[in-house]
């Protein structure tokens, strides 16, 4: 509870303690547990052996994220000034995961519920339930990840001593979490396994493509010819409209000072 709490001074105190078994064990038990099932019950839609398949790789992608991404997050915590060594950085992303695992484990009845709702994959809507699921469940990955990562926003911020480092320190760890394990979900697929395609724990060449490729063309064939039109002109009228509020902004003159 004091996890999901993300209660700053506790955590923090356990930060401070000396890396053991049995400070570790709760957290990796915990991912171990909560990501399992979850595997299980999104890769169940396809063939029970996915879901095995699929329960066994999800708490792999999370143990090989934290392994990928640890020390780079060490690094920026130092750079960033958080005051947080690399023990400490790996202690406290594997924190992250455990909050991560116990949100998505949370949720695998419903997952389970929405798989009894949807046709089998051999019906033939099950291309069409299929993109929905992955899509839906990519939602809900990123979702969970940016929540798990916000509960430990005060406990940057209190190591920093300031509010604005443990704001940088947490958006680069997120952003760094999220872009390492999405490519690492997309190496180590099928998760869900797609209803054309034998059920195997690897694809054939697990490095060919990319995460952000792969959703792409399913959210354009999903949401059609719109999607790529109206995410085409956010991208090109992005920069456009940071230029124009950068311009609206009052400037200061030479003799201005902010101090009263």
């Amino acid at each position: 509870m004091t996890l999901l709490r993300g209660d700053a001074d506790a955590l923090g105190g356990l930060l401070r303690q000396p890396v053991t078994v049995a400070l570790l064990m709760p957290f990796v038990i915990a991912i171990i547990i909560g990501c399992g099932l979850y595997g299980f019950s999104i890769g169940i839609w396809r063939d029970p052996l996915q879901g095995v398949y699929a329960g066994v790789k999800m708490p792999m992608l999370i143990f090989l994220t934290l392994l990928v991404n640890g020390l780079i997050n060490g690094m920026l915590a130092q750079v960033l000034g958080s005051g947080l060594s690399f023990r400490q950085t790996l202690t406290a992303c594997l924190m992250c995961f455990a909050i991560f695992a116990m949100i998505v484990g949370s949720l695998s009845p419903l997952v389970i519920a929405m798989v009894l709702d949807s046709p089998p994959s051999d019906h033939r809507d099950g291309e069409s339930w299929y993109r929905l699921i992955l899509l839906t469940h990519t939602a809900v990955i990123a979702s969970a990840g940016i929540v798990s990562n916000h509960k430990l926003l005060r406990l940057l911020q209190n190591f920093s001593g300031d509010a604005r480092v443990g704001h940088r320190t947490f958006i680069a760890w997120l952003a760094g979490n999220l872009f390492v394990g999405a490519q690492l979900s997309y190496i180590l697929r099928p998760f869900f396994g797609n209803p054309h395609l034998k059920v195997e724990f690897l694809r054939d060449h697990p490095f060919n493509g990319n995460f952000y490729e792969s959703v792409w063309y399913m959210a354009a064939s999903a949401l059609g010819p719109f999607m790529i039109l109206f995410t085409a002109m956010l991208v090109v009228s992005a920069p456009f409209l940071l230029l124009i509020d950068r311009m609206r902004r009052p400037k200061l003159s030479s003799n201005q000072t902010t101090k009263p």
